[in-house]
């Protein structure tokens, strides 16, 4: 029934996904906001778990006003506003927590409600940076949806060869006091399907509009070793938080998946890396 359930998920979430990466604008910012409500949400809720009090609506707030700078101006321009916004944050978020009757670790709570902001909010961001790098480099604007899919693909490689190969062959574990049943043998396997598949979509979708390839063979090589690198430091970060706050599942948001940090854990380290090699190695 889990299996059924993961399948029908993804026949359902997969189309959606692709239909609105392709009309990218305010759709897809739309899209990202909702998953990084909820995503937010999930990360407090794990907080909560421990006892912390974080201010969820003042980090919720403060993460869509990060995603409509980054939609409205991109990195190459929001640098003054990206200043503005962090100063503010900070403001907010200690006023905020200035209000508060007896606050039991306002310290915490603060750093909390922050940490949320950054590790949720900045990284999950990157999906918006990744859809519209066309505008800032004069690309087709298509060519957003290419390079998010292409994010998409590599991560999922991760995660599924990493799985079915821990599952097949695994023998030592990986990191057993943050994640019990990751093996080493999984995460290679992890490791060699992300460079598989960025192989592959370099070769079948990552192409300009003369069906020629944006990146090189050893660009993206490179971009799937760094893929499959980080893309399973996401997964670790996440269960160490789950384990640390003694909570199986983040949420049961996408049934057969558990919560939006289940499904899009690798996808905050692997988006950056993506975002980050395109624009700075590729297209620099």
């Amino acid at each position: 029934m889990g299996t059924l359930k993961r399948v029908l998920s993804g026949v359902v979430f997969v189309p959606i996904l692709v239909l609105i990466s392709r009309y990218g604008g305010g759709w897809f910012l739309a899209l990202v906001d909702m998953i990084l409500i909820v995503g937010l949400w999930e990360f407090y809720r794990l907080m909560e778990a421990k006892g912390l009090n974080p201010s969820k609506k003042v980090g919720v707030a403060a993460t869509l006003v990060l995603s409509t700078l980054a939609y409205w101006y991109g990195p190459g321009q929001m640098g003054h506003w990206l200043a503005l916004f962090l100063t503010s944050s900070v403001v907010v978020i200690t006023i905020r927590e200035l209000m508060r009757e007896q606050p039991a670790f306002p310290a915490y709570d603060i750093a909390t409600t922050a940490f949320g902001v950054i590790y949720v909010g900045w990284m999950l961001v990157h999906l918006v940076l990744l859809r519209e790098l066309p505008r800032e480099l004069g690309l087709p604007y298509s060519a957003g949806s290419a390079f998010l899919l292409y994010a998409f693909l590599m991560v999922w490689a991760c995660d599924t060869g990493a799985y079915f190969v821990g599952l097949t062959f695994g023998r030592h574990r990986l990191l057993e006091r943050v994640s019990p049943k990751k093996s080493v043998e999984g995460a290679i396997g992890g490791f060699a399907s992300a460079v598989l598949a960025a192989l592959w979509g370099r070769a079948w979708f990552v192409r300009d509009e003369f069906g020629l390839p944006y990146l090189a063979v050893g660009e993206a090589v490179v971009l799937g070793v760094l893929v499959g690198t980080l893309g399973q430091l996401g997964d670790l970060v996440e269960s160490l938080l789950k384990r640390d706050a003694r909570i199986k599942d983040s949420s049961d948001t996408i049934p057969g998946h558990g919560g939006i940090l289940d499904r899009f854990d690798s996808l905050m380290f692997g988006a950056p890396v993506t975002y980050y090699f395109l624009r700075l190695v590729v297209f620099r």
